[in-house]
Order: C-alpha cells, then structure tokens, then sequence
C-alpha cells in the first residue's frame, strides 16, 4: 500500500488525500501500513488455527456492532458474505445468540462479548474457560488477537473522526 492510498481507517473516518489529519497520518506510514497487515494478519491468516475466516469477521462485526460502529460492522458483514456465511455465522454478526452453537463456539462468542464489553471483567478463568471448551494456546492467541484488533480498530476509527470534525 503506497502512503498516498486510502486505507479503511481513512475511508471510515471520513479523512480525505490532502486534509491536515490525513497527512498527519502520513508522517507514520508504519503505523498506516501496519494496521493494514494487522488487519489481515488477524482476519485471514494463512493459518487459521481452526478458527476460520468466515467465524473470524462474524465475530469481528458482532464487536464493532457491540461497540457501536455499524460503519465497520458492514465492512466485516462484506468480508463474512465474501467467507461464505450461513444462519448461525449471520446471527454471531448481528449480535444476537446463535441457534446452535457448540461448546467451542459458544465459548468463542462467550469471550469476545466479555473482552470487548466489560474488558476490566476479564480474568484467568475466563481463559480457562476457553481451555475447557478445547481451545489450544494458538487458539486462544489468535482470538485475543482478533478482539484487540477490533477493539482498537474501533477506537482509532473514534478517535480520527472526532480530530476530523475538529479540522
């Protein structure tokens, strides 16, 4: 990605090439490039670790949703039709509870809601939790991975557009 493209962070809090916010951004093309490998890295990596791509954005627009960001929940919504969604993966995105969920899965959703919710709740038995429902460690890293992405994406996201508005 040059440093002169729109990333979604621009395109998202409405920064436009040649406002003051948008090369400000600039000045830290590492910080621009790097969200954009994050946010691959964390939503399609080459190896999934059994949580798969379509999983992966419905939970990650089921966060932005619980965070109050329908912009960025559309944008995972695109990526979950893209994966290939059904009934229960369309149900994690909106939000509510899924029909049937497995154990491994309801744990899944269980501790992104929390994380990302009431993160101060979050405790060494909410992974163990995990743990009893099958996650492995790489597993479990991913998912926290997943969420802390959203959860800054989201906030950054907040952030620009209250500097936007400022400009």
């Amino acid at each position: 990605m040059g440093t002169s493209d729109l990333d979604q962070m621009d395109i998202l809090s409405g920064l436009k090439p040649g406002s003051e916010l948008y090369a400000i951004r600039r000045e830290r093309p590492e910080f621009v490039e790097g969200t954009e490998l994050c946010r691959e890295t964390v939503l399609s990596p080459h190896h999934g670790f059994g949580l798969g791509h379509a999983l992966r954005a419905a939970l990650a627009s089921r966060m932005a949703r619980f965070i109050g960001r329908e912009d960025l929940a559309a944008v995972y919504d695109l990526m979950l039709d893209e994966a290939g969604s059904d009934p229960d993966l369309a149900a994690i995105a909106s939000g509510a509870e899924p029909a049937a969920v497995d154990a491994f899965t309801g744990a899944i959703i269980r501790h992104a809601d929390l994380v990302t919710k009431t993160p101060r709740d979050n405790s060494r038995t909410d992974i163990e939790r995990l743990e009893k429902a099958g996650l492995t460690n790489p597993q479990i890293i991913a998912l926290s991975e997943l969420i802390a992405f959203v959860n800054y994406e989201a906030r950054v996201l907040a952030g620009l557009s209250l500097l936007e508005q400022v400009e």
